[in-house]
């Protein structure tokens, strides 16, 4: 990935669609190149950590519970450094073989064109159990 040198919607909204890819390929280290080193992460039900090395590892985890994986990211609101997006996405649980449906919202802040903080909270349930 490259840097995110300019924070308008048009630069945001074109990463976002970036990181989708990303993501739904599972391309652990294509993504940790749009971090700091020193990256600040408050994911989910994961305890706060910090670094590179610890969000490799987190973002292993949830790959290696997770088949064919697609992601769909929304920009919410801009607010240089940071931005807000919101993300739906859908894969097959690899214990259960269930059809799983994820929404989240994610803060990030932007130091340096790279991702400084990721803050997110994500809800996942099986897609069977919602119909609208």
């Amino acid at each position: 990935m490259t840097a995110l040198n300019e924070l308008t919607e048009t630069a945001v909204s074109t990463a976002l669609k970036g990181y989708e890819k990303l993501f739904s390929n599972g391309d652990v280290e294509a993504i940790l190149e749009g971090f700091t080193d020193d990256v600040e992460v408050h994911y989910a039900s994961f305890p706060p950590f910090a670094g590179k090395d610890r969000l490799r590892e987190m973002l292993q985890q949830r790959f290696a519970t997770m088949r064919d994986y697609r992601l769909s990211k929304r920009l919410e609101v801009l607010c240089p450094p940071h931005f807000v997006s919101s993300w739906t996405g859908s894969w097959i649980d690899i214990h259960t073989n269930e059809q799983m449906t994820l929404f989240g919202l994610e803060l990030l802040t932007v130091r340096d064109g790279k991702f400084s903080r990721w803050t997110a909270s994500v809800s996942s349930w099986p897609s069977t159990a919602v119909t609208l």
